[in-house]
């Protein structure tokens, strides 16, 4: 796959992480929606392009996930934000970008 394809599926709001999506997974531990975000981890990545550097945390998942469970999850990130949570991947930087990504998703319907 070629940069400019790579980036253009990347751009899409059901695209994430697989950080992201695992950083999430903490936040979201009490929801029952966590068993779709779970299952999404399982879904094969988007093909990289040849010279792309990164681990499996860079790993672009689409996501596919109902409007429902986008907006259950939004709000868990919005509630966890207001509390000033963390993940133990985010406790140097804080959850900057989570509401914005989750927002987008949402919206996107």
């Amino acid at each position: 796959m070629d940069w400019e394809s790579y980036k253009k599926l990347c751009d899409q709001p059901s695209v994430f992480t697989r950080w992201m999506v695992t950083q999430t997974l903490e936040l979201v531990a009490q929801l029952p929606e966590r068993k779709q975000l779970t299952a999404a981890l399982a879904t094969a990545p988007l093909e990289k392009p040849w010279d792309h550097i990164g681990d499996e945390r860079t790993d672009m998942l689409t996501l596919g996930l109902s409007q429902a469970v986008v907006a259950a999850v939004f709000q868990a990130v919005i509630s966890a934000e207001n509390r000033d949570l963390t993940t133990r991947g985010t406790e140097s930087r804080g959850l900057g970008g989570f509401s914005a990504a989750w927002r987008e998703y949402l919206e996107s319907f």
